[in-house]
């Protein structure tokens, strides 16, 4: 089998033009970013970190607010 591009007895030249495939690997970023897009339930573990503290915060701030109106 010759080399691409071939040149036929009439001059035609078969394959100058083909380029092989190409390949591509896909980064962590790309794939969160397209879980993110794709997924509504889909949360990062720090996002779900900072709302837990989040609503940890807020319940005791209640707290010691109820328990210092009934005290004062």
């Amino acid at each position: 089998m010759k080399p691409t591009p071939y040149t036929t007895k009439t001059g035609i030249q078969i394959g100058c033009n083909y380029q092989p495939p190409q390949t591509w690997e896909p980064s962590g970023d790309m794939e969160r970013l397209q879980s993110s897009l794709l997924d509504p339930e889909y949360r990062p573990t720090a996002e779900r970190f900072w709302d837990a503290i989040l609503w940890t915060v807020s319940v005791a701030m209640i707290v010691m607010l109820v328990i210092g109106v009934h005290y004062a």
